[in-house]
């Protein structure tokens, strides 16, 4: 039997749990009032659940009544390897496929040119230290695109995403896993990796100093006619 002061400590141990389990799915939802988008109550269950809970974060519930997110593709046996840049970009197009095709959608194709901009992008971010659509040079998603040959008739779209990797690892399918369920779950994100008039897509994964993971993805339109 557990003593008057034991107890204390084992209620003080389960509210700072509680506590820390709560934290990000209010902290993401603080960040979608205060952007006007709608909140996804299905957010919480992918953190609290006890799915979410012993997933790390790679566990996707099925998502609203007007929009799906597929099952995780990353898992205990794939999560943690590290990988190289090209394989990297191709699990983030099947992940970015598997939710357009789920929602009805056309599957995207990977345009080096794009992959190469949003590269050029996370390296930028990290170097200089800041994280938005729009470089310290006053670039924005459709200048860098053109920089590097892209053409000025296509459509451009960019999602970026910021999250922390683990202490000791590079990159892994995981991180990208978790930046693709945290876009999904987040309404101006999703919608451009649902927009029906991109055919193509790009990806740019870097970490640096700290553990920091910046993702930029990518998308355009066939070439727009003036």
């Amino acid at each position: 039997m557990l003593k008057k002061h034991e107890k204390k400590i084992w209620w003080r141990y389960a509210l700072l749990f509680t506590l820390l389990l709560v934290s990000e799915p209010t902290t993401h939802f603080i960040s979608q009032y205060l952007r006007g988008y709608p909140l996804d109550i299905n957010y919480f269950w992918t953190v609290l659940s006890p799915r979410g809970i012993v997933g790390s974060g790679l566990y996707n519930e099925p998502g609203g009544s007007n929009w799906k997110i597929g099952e995780a593709q990353a898992n205990i046996w794939n999560a943690s390897s590290l990988r190289s840049l090209p394989e990297l970009r191709q699990f983030a197009l099947r992940l970015v496929n598997r939710d357009r095709v789920l929602n009805g959608l056309p599957p995207l194709v990977e345009d080096p040119l794009l992959s190469q901009a949003a590269q050029l992008h996370t390296k930028d971010m990290l170097a200089r230290k800041y994280f938005d659509h729009i470089s310290t040079d006053g670039k924005n998603p459709r200048d860098r695109f053109l920089a590097v040959g892209g053409s000025p008739r296509a459509g451009i779209g960019e999602n970026i995403s910021w999250n922390k990797g683990k202490t000791g690892l590079g990159l892994t399918y995981e991180q990208v896993e978790k930046a693709q369920r945290g876009l999904m779950y987040s309404h101006g994100h999703r919608a451009n990796i649902l927009e029906a008039a991109y055919t193509r897509f790009g990806y740019g994964i870097e970490m640096g100093v700290g553990n920091q993971v910046y993702v930029v993805q990518k998308f355009a339109t066939g070439e727009r006619v003036e």
